[in-house]
């Protein structure tokens, strides 16, 4: 059996940046981009930025923890493009509960195909809000796509069904009336979407979404950002139904949480290569009755972290990003 060979300061502070960037491009929960990053020379070190915390929707911090995942798995591919193989140790400090993984590097082989292509798929993914085109997710994609949870220790389980489809729609939309009503959750919301024109490098911008969000009879309805302020930019067209999928875990502890955030974005690479994207929908995932709900209508014993509904649109643009300087720490 042949070792990896460990590497002694293989990157240059030019190339720790390069990362860290492309790590940063990851979803978010608001586009809250709750993550930090520190290099110490050998390894990074992937900290949990709780100031950046939805403490009403998220009061455990696991959307935090998924969205730090997220960036997690980026962190990942942009070393593999570099020919780095990241060896990862995931929570390395229990007095540390902000410090969510060590990465270090191990020597490996350039970059080959199937890695360029994710990266240049990484660059295009973009969380989806608006309609998609009238065609069936092709089969082979579907696998894919579930092939690439599984990777990450997810399950990813499609509502096929036309009567369990009615029901996790019922959910959904119940979670949505729910969340609506109480004060301080849109409040939390107010705050991450920022007016028309602003000039803030995160939250959710008014060109990714619309005023007058549709109510479609047969899918997911996208969350209410503008909440009736007039903010929003996007055409509210009607959108052809999507295909309606759950990432889910086996247990429902931190680490799965952090890996739930790698399958998330493993898969959401895997979909951009082929043209497709996907909306998230969490709003029946931050009620826990609504999310037990919808764990005993997906007959599983698997714990839902996110909601998704894929299907092909044209590339979009991205939300803005937090400059490298404001999410890195060099020592």
């Amino acid at each position: 059996m042949t070792t990896t060979m460990r590497v002694e300061q293989p990157l240059s502070l030019k190339d720790v940046r390069w990362v860290v960037t492309q790590a940063g491009r990851a979803p978010s929960i608001h586009n809250t981009q709750p993550w930090r990053f520190r290099w110490d020379g050998s390894a990074f070190e992937l900290r949990a930025d709780t100031t950046r915390g939805l403490t009403v929707s998220d009061p455990d911090g696991r959307e935090l923890v998924l969205s730090c995942g997220a960036a997690l798995y980026n962190l990942r591919l942009a070393l593999s493009k570099l020919g780095y193989r990241a060896v990862v140790t995931p929570l390395p400090d229990r007095t540390e509960p902000r410090l969510l993984a060590r990465v270090e590097l191990a020597a490996s082989v350039p970059a080959d195909t199937a890695t360029r292509l994710a990266f240049a798929a990484l660059l295009r993914r973009h969380t989806h809000r608006g309609s998609f085109d009238d065609r069936p997710l092709a089969p082979d994609l579907a696998v894919a796509l579930q092939r690439a949870a599984d990777e990450e220790f997810g399950h990813l389980i499609y509502v096929h069904d036309p009567g369990q489809r009615r029901r996790v729609l019922s959910l959904a939309r119940a979670a949505d009336r729910e969340l609506a009503a109480d004060e301080r959750v849109q409040d939390e919301l107010a705050r991450w979407t920022p007016a028309p024109r602003s000039s803030r490098t995160d939250g959710v911008p008014a060109t990714a979404y619309a005023a007058d969000p549709p109510l479609p009879v047969d899918d997911l309805a996208p969350r209410d950002f503008d909440q009736g302020r007039g903010f929003g930019r996007l055409d509210s067209d009607e959108s052809p139904p999507g295909v309606i999928a759950v990432l889910v875990t086996d247990t429902d502890l931190e680490l799965d949480w952090l890996n739930a955030g790698q399958a998330l974005e493993r898969l959401l690479v895997t979909a951009a290569r082929h043209g497709a994207f996907a909306a998230l929908h969490s709003q029946v995932v931050e009620l826990p009755h609504r999310r037990a709900e919808l764990r005993r209508e997906l007959c599983t014993d698997g714990y839902p972290q996110i909601m998704l509904r894929f299907g092909y649109a044209a590339d979009g643009t991205t939300t803005p990003r937090r400059p490298v300087d404001d999410i890195i720490d060099l020592t």
